[in-house]
C-alpha cells in the first residue's frame, strides 16, 4: 500500500466510525540534527470489510513545520508513487524492524506525514512487520522509537520517541485487535 493511500486510510478512520476503523494518536518528541519539536504518532486499522476491501495496518507520524527542516532533511524524496522505497525506517519497540516509508504533505499544506502500511491481504511480509511492531507497543508500558534516515547523502535522520503508558497500550491493543490476528 502506498503511502498516499495510507495517508487516505487515516483521514477516512475519523470518518467511518469505530465499528469499521479506529486510530489511537501519541504525543510524540522528535529530534532533527540541533532541533526538536512535538509531533503526533497515529496508529491505524483498517479490519477486513469485504471481499474486495483488503483492511490495512498503519503507523505514521506527523512533523509540523517541515518546510523548517528542508535543508536538513529530504521530504520530498518520500512523496507520490515515485518516492523512494528504500528501507530508510527503523521503528523499535522491543527490536528493531525496518520498512521503507512513504510521505505527503497534509491537507494544510504545514504538515509531512510519513507512514508506514499494510493491507491485511497480499502484503504478508510488510504485514508481519507491522504487527510485530503493533503488538509490542500494546503489550505494555515501554518507548517506541521511530529512526527515519534521509535518503540525500549529509542529512541528520529524524528520530522519533514515543513514551507508551500503560493506559496507551490498552488504547492500542483495542483499537489494533482486528488488524492483530493471524500473527
Amino acid at each position: 500500500m502506498t503511502f498516499p493511500r495510507a495517508a487516505l486510510v487515516l483521514t477516512a478512520l475519523a470518518w467511518s466510525g469505530a465499528a469499521l476503523a479506529a486510530e489511537v494518536t501519541l504525543p510524540a518528541k522528535a529530534v532533527i540534527g540541533p532541533e526538536s519539536r512535538d509531533v503526533a504518532m497515529a496508529f491505524g486499522c483498517t479490519p477486513w470489510q469485504s471481499r474486495t476491501a483488503a483492511g490495512s495496518l498503519v503507523i505514521g507520524i506527523e512533523v509540523p513545520n517541515f518546510d523548517a527542516l528542508e535543508k536538513r532533511f529530504d521530504f520530498g524524496a518520500f512523496e507520490g508513487p515515485t518516492g523512494t522505497r528504500k528501507p530508510l525506517t527503523e521503528i523499535t519497540v522491543a527490536q528493531g524492524v525496518r520498512l521503507p516509508a512513504s510521505g505527503a504533505i497534509a491537507v494544510d499544506g504545514t504538515s509531512f506525514s510519513l507512514g508506514v502500511a499494510a493491507a491485511l491481504r497480499g502484503e504478508e511480509a510488510a504485514l508481519r512487520k507491522l504487527r510485530t511492531i503493533a503488538a509490542a507497543a500494546s503489550a505494555g508500558p515501554g518507548t517506541l522509537r521511530w529512526r527515519q534516515e534521509s535518503p540525500r547523502k549529509g542529512d541528520a535522520p529524524i528520530l522519533v520517541t514515543v513514551p507508551v503508558s500503560a493506559a496507551d497500550a490498552d488504547r492500542l491493543k483495542a483499537a489494533l485487535a482486528p488488524c492483530l490476528t493471524g500473527q
